[in-house]
C-alpha cells in the first residue's frame, strides 16, 4: 500500500473539502471509523495519505475494541465483468460495533462519510474517452479507474461528511441487524445526494433531452397549432421547433468547464485581488437535499463566471445559466453554451417558443439540473436592485408543480465589486448615451481592461427560499395540482409575486460593504464630494460601528480595512484623489467618477434605511419626540421597504427604528431624555455626523416630495399617471442641475413609476374611469410630513419649478374639456 501511496502520489492532487472539517462537528479525539461509498484500494490510500499528511485521526480504534478496519464501504463489487453491489460485508460489520455498543454503553464511536471524486463531472456527450477519464454514475470497470487517475488525478475531491454518531442511533426496540440495514440505507442516499451535488445529476438523459423536449405532447401539439396558425406544413413547423430548441438547449462540456476553470483562475489573480464567498458551507449542508436554484443580483458580465467557478472550485457541479440571447454571439456563445449556458429571447412573442423553452426548463427541473438565473432580468445600470421579472419565476414554479424530483430551493446571492469591469459603459449610460451592444468585436477591445486593478469581489450567500414552504402558504392542496398554458389562476401570480419581492430582500439581506461603497455613501453626502481627511475618516468608523452595533441581519458582511487603507483603496482604484493642504488633507471624489460613485453608494443604501432617516428628522429641528420619529417610520415605510427592498414588516422597521435611536446615542450622536430625542448643536463634531448621515438617503425622500408636491400643486383629477411620471422626471431632472446632485437616478423615471404605484396600493391615490388621479386627505399628511423633514431650499425649488407647468396642465385640461 505504501508503495500504492508512492505512485499515486505522482499523478494524484488532493483538495480536502470541506476546508475546515471541525465545522462538521468531528472530534478527532474520539475513536473514528470512516465510510467509503464503495470499496476500492485507491480510494483508501488515498483517505490514509491525506489523513497522515493533515495529522487527522485515523486507526484510533481503542485495543479492547473488536477487531474492525478503521476504513468501511458501504457497498462491495463483486465480479470481474458485470460488477454488482453488495452490502453484506458493510452490515456485519454495523452489526459487531452495535452489538459491542449495546454491551458497553459509556464507549462512543463516529461514522464519517468520505467520498473520493476523481476529476468532477462528466460529459457522455463528448465519446467514449471522456466518460473513462471522468467521475460518472454508472458502475465503472478497473481500467476506467486507471484512466481517470491518469488524466483527472490532480483533479481529485476528498469530500467529507457530518459524522453518525451511532450511540445515538441505538433503539431497544429495534433489532441490531435492523438497524444497520437502515443505516446502510441511509449511508446509500446520502452518497447519492453528495455525488449529485458534486458530479451533477445521471447525465444519461442529456444527450437525447432536445429531441425528447420535441416529443413533449405539449409541444407536439403546439407544433401542430404552429403549422395551422402560419398556415405551413407541419414539416416546416417541425423544422422550426428544432432550430428552437437548438438555439436554446446548452451543450454542457465538463472539458470546457475545466478549462475555463483553469483560464478564470489566473483571471481572478491577474484582474482581482481575490474572490471571497461567505456562507457557502451553510449552503453546500442544506443543498444535498434540494433541487437548487441560484438566483443573485446582477451588476455585471461577470456575474455569469463567478458563480460557476466557484462552485466549480469548491467541488460543487456548476448550474445551468440563463444568459441573454443577446450572449450568443460567434466563437463566445459557442463557449458559453458548452460551459453550461441555455439561451433566452428578451420577448417571448411566439407560442411555439414560449411552450418548448417552458418545457426545456421543466426537463432540466425534473433531471435534477440545477440552474442559475437573474431575477431582475439585466444588468443593473444605478447600484439598486431591479424590480424582479415574473417570466423566469413563473415558468419554474409552473414546471415545479407539473413535473418533480427533488423539493426545490430558491438561493438568493449578493455579489459586490470593489470596481466594475463595465464601470466606463454604464458612466456613459447614466450620462444618456445609448447601450453599445455586446459584440465579438467589443470583447476583443475589452482586453485592455486586463490591465487594470478591479480589487476585490465578494458574494454572500444568504438564506434559501424553500419553494414547498410558499405553496404550503398559497395552495395547501397544491400537490394535486397540475398547471397549464392557459391563464394563470389568482394564487399562482401573487405566489409568484411575492416569490420575487422575497428573492430580492434576500438578496440584500446578505449585503457586502466594501471599502468603496463606505467611501461613495460619506464622499458624496458631503458639500462637492469632498472632506477633510481626519473628518472623513470619523465618518467611516462612525459607519461602521453602526452597522457593527446594529446589524442589518446576520448575513451581511463588512471590510475589516481600516480608514488609512480605504483611502489607499480609493486612491488605487481610481476614484478619489487626495488634495495636499497646509491646514490638513483633503479627500475628493475624481470630477470624472461623481457618477459612477452613486452606483457603489446605492448597493448599500438599504443599510441606513432607518438610521438616515432619524438623523434627517433632526435636520430642522434640533428635537422631537421620539414617537413622533416612530409614527414618521411607519408613515414612509411602506414606500422605502418597495424601493429599498428591506425585509423587515412595518412592526419591525419601528421596533428596529427604536434600537437604532438607543445605538446613536450609546455612539454618542445623539440624546435622548423624557421621550424626546436631540442632536447635538450645529457646527459640533456629533452634528456634522449625523447631517451626513441624513444626506444619505435624503435624495429619495426629496424624490417622494416631488411626486407628492406635483399632485398637490395640481390638484385631484388633473392628471394621468404618465403625465405626473413624465412631470416628476422633468421636475427632478431640472432639480438635478440646478443644485449639481450628479445622481442619474434621482430622476430616474422608473423609480417615480414604482413611488406612483405604491401609492396606488397604499390607497392614498386612485384614477377614475377617464385615467386621472385622484387623491385623498392621506396624500396631505404625507406632504406635511415632508415637509418637516426636507430642508426649505429643496422645497421652495420644487414648488418654484411647477409653478409654470400647473399653468401649462389646467390650460391643456381647459382644452380638452372645451373639445
Amino acid at each position: 500500500m505504501s508503495i500504492l501511496s508512492k505512485i499515486l502520489s505522482l499523478r494524484v492532487k488532493v483538495k480536502i473539502i470541506p476546508d475546515d472539517l471541525l465545522k462538521l462537528g468531528i472530534d478527532f479525539n474520539k475513536p473514528i471509523i470512516y465510510v467509503l461509498d464503495t470499496d476500492s484500494l485507491i480510494s483508501r490510500v488515498v483517505l490514509k495519505t491525506e489523513c497522515e499528511m493533515n495529522q487527522l485521526s485515523y486507526k484510533n480504534l481503542p485495543e479492547h475494541w473488536p477487531n474492525l478496519p478503521s476504513v468501511m464501504a458501504n457497498k462491495q463489487l463483486r465480479g470481474f465483468w458485470n460488477r454488482k453491489a453488495n452490502y453484506v460485508v458493510f452490515q456485519e460489520n454495523l452489526k459487531t460495533i452495535l452489538t459491542f455498543l449495546k454491551q458497553n454503553p459509556k464507549e462512543k464511536v463516529q461514522l464519517v462519510p468520505v467520498s473520493v471524486f476523481l476529476g468532477m463531472a462528466p460529459n457522455k456527450n463528448a465519446g467514449i474517452f471522456k466518460i473513462l477519464f471522468s467521475e460518472q454514475w454508472s458502475i465503472g470497470g478497473r481500467l476506467r479507474k486507471f484512466f481517470s487517475i491518469l488524466f483527472h488525478g490532480k483533479n481529485t475531491l476528498l469530500r467529507f461528511s457530518q459524522p453518525i454518531l451511532l450511540n445515538r442511533e441505538l433503539d431497544a426496540s429495534e433489532s441490531v441487524q435492523a438497524l444497520s440495514k437502515k443505516i446502510s440505507r441511509v449511508l446509500r442516499v446520502h452518497f447519492y445526494r453528495v455525488k449529485t451535488s458534486v458530479v451533477g445529476p445521471d447525465l444519461s438523459h442529456r444527450r437525447t433531452v432536445a429531441k425528447n423536449i420535441l416529443k413533449r405532447p405539449k409541444v407536439h401539439q403546439e407544433i401542430e397549432n404552429y403549422a395551422k396558425r402560419k398556415k405551413i406544413s407541419l414539416a416546416k413547423s417541425e423544422k422550426e421547433a428544432r432550430k428552437i430548441i437548438k438555439e436554446i438547449a446548452s451543450d454542457y462540456s465538463y472539458s470546457i468547464v475545466s478549462l475555463f476553470a483553469k483560464v478564470l483562475t489566473k483571471f481572478w489573480t491577474k484582474v482581482y485581488n481575490g474572490v471571497v464567498f461567505n456562507h457557502f458551507e451553510e449552503f453546500r449542508t442544506r443543498s444535498q437535499k434540494y433541487e437548487v436554484v441560484y438566483a443573485p443580483c446582477h451588476r455585471s458580465h461577470i456575474d455569469y463566471l463567478i458563480m460557476s467557478y466557484a462552485l466549480h472550485e469548491r467541488g460543487v457541479v456548476p448550474p445551468h445559466i440563463a444568459a441573454g440571447i443577446n450572449l450568443n454571439m460567434p466563437v463566445m456563445g459557442s463557449i458559453l453554451r458548452r460551459s453550461g449556458a441555455f439561451f433566452i429571447r428578451r420577448s417571448f412573442n411566439s407560442a411555439l417558443y414560449s411552450t418548448i423553452f417552458s418545457e426545456y426548463l421543466s426537463a432540466l427541473l425534473a433531471h435534477g439540473v440545477s440552474i442559475e438565473y437573474f431575477i431582475e432580468g439585466t444588468r443593473s445600470r444605478t447600484g439598486r436592485l431591479l424590480q424582479p421579472k415574473a417570466g423566469m419565476l413563473a415558468m419554474t414554479i409552473k414546471s415545479y408543480l407539473n413535473e418533480r424530483n427533488k423539493p426545490l430551493m430558491f438561493q438568493p446571492a449578493h455579489v459586490n465589486y470593489e470596481k466594475l469591469m463595465e464601470g466606463n459603459s454604464y458612466q456613459n449610460e447614466l450620462g444618456g448615451k445609448s447601450k453599445k451592444g455586446e459584440s465579438l468585436r467589443g470583447l476583443i477591445k475589452a482586453r485592455k481592461l486586463l490591465k487594470q486593478e478591479f480589487g476585490r469581489l465578494t458574494v454572500n450567500f444568504s438564506d434559501p427560499i424553500m419553494l414547498d414552504d410558499m405553496l404550503d402558504k398559497y395552495k395547501p392542496n397544491w400537490r394535486e395540482i397540475t398547471l397549464t398554458h392557459k391563464k394563470k389562476p389568482e394564487w399562482f401570480k401573487s405566489l409568484v409575486n411575492d416569490c420575487g419581492q422575497e428573492i430580492m430582500q434576500r438578496i440584500n439581506s446578505a449585503a457586502h460593504v466594501n471599502p468603496i461603497n463606505l467611501l461613495a455613501i460619506t464622499l458624496l453626502s458631503t458639500p462637492n464630494h469632498s472632506a477633510g481627511v481626519d473628518n472623513l475618516s470619523q465618518q467611516i468608523n462612525f459607519y461602521k460601528e453602526l452597522l457593527a452595533s446594529l446589524p442589518y441581519s446576520s448575513k451581511v458582511t463588512m471590510t475589516k480595512l481600516d480608514s488609512q487603507e480605504i483611502f489607499d483603496l480609493g486612491v488605487k482604484l481610481g476614484f478619489i484623489e487626495v488634495v495636499p493642504h497646509e491646514l490638513g488633507d483633503v479627500i475628493r471624489v475624481k470630477k470624472e467618477q461623481g457618477i459612477l460613485m452613486t452606483y457603489y453608494r446605492n448597493n448599500i443604501l438599504h443599510l441606513f434605511a432607518v438610521s438616515s432617516f432619524i438623523a434627517m428628522s433632526l435636520v430642522n429641528q434640533r428635537q422631537l419626540q421620539r414617537r413622533e420619529i416612530l409614527r414618521l417610520l411607519g408613515v414612509v415605510y411602506p414606500y422605502v421597504k418597495n424601493e429599498l427592498y428591506l425585509h423587515w414588516s412595518r412592526e419591525e422597521f419601528i421596533a428596529h427604528g427604536r434600537k437604532t435611536i438607543e445605538v446613536l446615542k450609546q455612539l454618542e450622536v445623539l440624546k435622548t431624555a423624557n421621550r424626546t430625542v436631540e442632536r447635538y448643536p450645529g457646527g459640533t463634531i456629533e452634528a456634522g455626523k449625523m447631517r451626513v448621515l441624513a444626506n444619505a438617503l435624503m435624495q429619495t425622500y426629496e424624490r417622494f416630495f416631488i411626486v407628492v408636491a406635483v399632485l398637490s400643486k395640481s390638484g385631484s383629477e388633473q392628471l394621468t399617471v404618465p403625465q405626473l411620471e413624465t412631470l416628476c422626471h422633468k421636475t427632478a431632472s431640472k432639480l438635478n442641475l440646478l443644485y449639481g446632485f450628479n445622481s442619474p437616478d434621482f430622476f430616474d423615471k422608473s423609480l417615480f413609476k414604482n413611488f406612483i404605484a405604491n401609492l396606488k396600493s397604499e390607497k392614498v391615490i386612485e384614477t377614475d374611469k377617464s385615467g386621472k388621479i385622484i387623491f385623498t386627505d392621506s396624500l396631505k399628511t404625507f406632504y406635511l410630513g415632508a415637509k418637516r423633514l426636507l430642508s426649505r431650499r429643496i422645497r421652495h425649488s420644487v414648488l418654484n419649478l411647477l409653478e409654470p407647468n400647473n399653468k401649462s396642465i389646467n390650460h391643456q385640461n381647459k382644452d380638452e374639456r372645451n373639445h
